[in-house]
């Protein structure tokens, strides 16, 4: 559960800093308190897009930390990330920058946003308004029947199997051109393959030419250095070489060796160095004298690498390019000339793909159709709860063609009065019919889900009366097993939450400052009062929700 939330320097939020705790906790507050900025920021370690408009006036950066106990679906994945879990929590930190630069940490270690947010989504799920409108998108109730099903093993086969079929099918339909075009692509292809194949290169080659051409370009210079080099080293016309200085350092040391044999590594290590310096002079000289100026060495090398470079500006940035270019151009050519035969083949692999992918659509399709009469049982029973109690609930499952989500069509029907036929939801429902159908679903998916925090953004617009209290009933019940979170308007939930804060906005000069202040009950009696009206039957109506004389 969320145990710890600090927000610092987060639009009218100089510093919050608030301890949860388990149950059902309400905030409540007046309108352009400051209750949005609470769920901006929880939705920016929820890994929601940076935006720097959301930093504080005067400072340079916003930032938010909560901290949540460990669960072991959690403990895998950050493992598996190599993030420590040494501590049995999850701390996610995430930084805003004035100039919109965006950090985000998880127990200190710096993960990506989709790290983030894979990592936030086990923890915590936030409910509100746009909740609302995704249930009034047909194209969505899919997913929520999946989610209630479990049916991820089942989809991901399924899209396996449809994403090999599509690309099959799409193979066919290239090969399947027309008489012209194919000529046209035949003739471009054999061009492009002859062109590649003419030029025999060689992996590696450009390399050995590069170094050839530097070569021959600087021949006159090599023989100079080396003719230079040989003569100081071995054969000096004008005096002695250091060959010739070594040797006689070699005999003169020599002499003496007898007397002193201390001497003895030394004479060695000079006749050592008389050796290598052999050695080495001969190697300069060999080396000097087969390097010579060859213009027309020089004028193919050129030509050579000219080629090579005018392949590379059509074909790819290396020669390795160009061969794996024609080698797909050979394989696109065989697959065009032998098309027929070709069409054939895939047709076939996509005979028997349709019938893996139509197994693995039944398969999906059994396991929908069974979750949605439980599903629609469930969420009816608990719309009864809701102070619907005659409203009839359906998931209407229909077939149709292949798409990535199976063979499925889903849609969420409802009649809330007696008599009526049942309509899609987004035909009839009323705001606050749309908020308790919601609450309903989340209250079924709940119970699986294990996830521990739930929070509830203004679920409850829309709704008053006997609704309202039928709304707090079913969150103090998800409350029992679930951490749950709400900011509302209504005094009815507010009453009957386990914790209450009240959001408070303080402004001095030209800043304001958004505070949460933990309420004790009389603090709990003077908000409900204000709620409902104030004066002193809001007061006396207070007392009463909450129990307290």
């Amino acid at each position: 559960m969320l145990e710890q939330l600090t927000i610092k320097n987060v639009a009218v939020i100089d510093k919050l800093d608030v301890s949860l705790k388990d149950g059902v906790t309400v905030l409540t507050g007046e309108t352009g308190a400051g209750k949005s900025i609470i769920i901006d920021s929880i939705n920016m370690i929820l890994g929601s897009r940076a935006n720097k408009e959301l930093v504080r006036r005067g400072t340079d950066r916003a930032e938010v930390q909560a901290v949540f106990g460990m669960t072991e679906p959690v403990r895998a994945v950050l493992e598996e990330n190599d993030i420590d879990t040494e501590d049995d929590e999850v701390i996610i930190t995430r930084r805003v920058t004035s100039e919109g630069k965006s950090t985000a940490r998880i127990n200190g270690t710096v993960v990506t946003l989709n790290n983030l947010r894979e990592i936030a989504d086990m923890l915590i799920n936030i409910h509100g308004q746009h909740d609302n409108q995704a249930l009034l998108d047909p194209q969505r109730h899919i997913q929520f029947l999946d989610a209630y099903a479990h049916s991820e093993q089942a989809i991901s086969e399924y899209r396996e199997l449809y994403s090999r079929y599509r690309k099959t099918e799409k193979r066919i339909g290239g090969l399947r051109t027309n008489e012209q075009e194919k000529e046209q692509k035949i003739e471009f292809l054999t061009y492009q393959i002859n062109e590649i194949n003419a030029a025999a290169l060689v992996p590696g080659e450009e390399e050995e030419l590069l170094a050839a051409r530097k070569l021959l370009e600087n021949a006159e210079k090599i023989n100079i250095c080396a003719q230079k080099a040989y003569a100081h080293l071995y054969e000096f016309p004008d005096g002695m070489s250091a060959y010739d200085m070594i040797s006689e350092a070699v005999e003169a040391v020599a002499e003496i060796e007898e007397l002193s044999p201390e001497l003895s590594s030394a004479c060695e290590a000079l006749r050592s160095a008389m050796y290598t310096v052999e050695d080495a002079a001969v190697e300069v000289r060999n080396f000097g004298s087969g390097v010579e100026f060859d213009a027309r060495a020089l004028d193919e090398t050129e030509e050579r690498l000219d080629l090579i470079h005018r392949l590379e500006r059509k074909y790819g940035s290396t020669v390795d390019d160009i061969l794996s270019f024609a080698k797909k151009a050979q394989a696109e050519l065989d697959d065009i000339v032998m098309s027929d035969e070709r069409i054939k083949e895939l047709e076939s692999e996509l005979e028997s793909i349709a019938a893996d992918m139509n197994k693995a659509a039944e398969k999906l399709s059994v396991q929908r159709e069974k979750a949605a009469r439980v599903l629609e049982a469930e969420i009816e029973s608990a719309l009864h709860e809701l102070n619907m109690e005659k409203a009839r609930f359906s998931v209407k499952v229909e077939r149709q063609r292949p798409s990535a989500n199976g063979m499925d069509s889903v849609e969420f029907m409802i009649a809330t009065n007696p008599g009526e036929a049942l309509k899609p939801l987004v035909r009839i429902a009323s705001g606050g019919e749309l908020s308790r159908v919601m609450l309903a679903i989340k209250s079924i998916l709940a119970k699986s889900d294990s996830v521990e925090t739930m929070i509830f953004d203004e679920i409850d617009t829309g709704v008053s009366g006997s609704a309202a209290q039928k709304i707090a009933d079913k969150l103090k019940t998800i409350g029992r097993e679930k951490q749950v979170i709400c900011i509302t308007h209504l005094p009815q939930l507010a009453a009957a939450a386990d914790n209450h804060f009240l959001i408070v906005k303080d402004v001095e000069g030209e800043l304001a400052s958004t505070s949460l202040e933990e309420l004790d009950i009389n603090g709990r009696v003077r908000e409900l009062a204000r709620i409902v009206g104030g004066g002193a039957a809001g007061e006396e109506y207070a007392r009463e929700m909450l129990g307290v004389k």
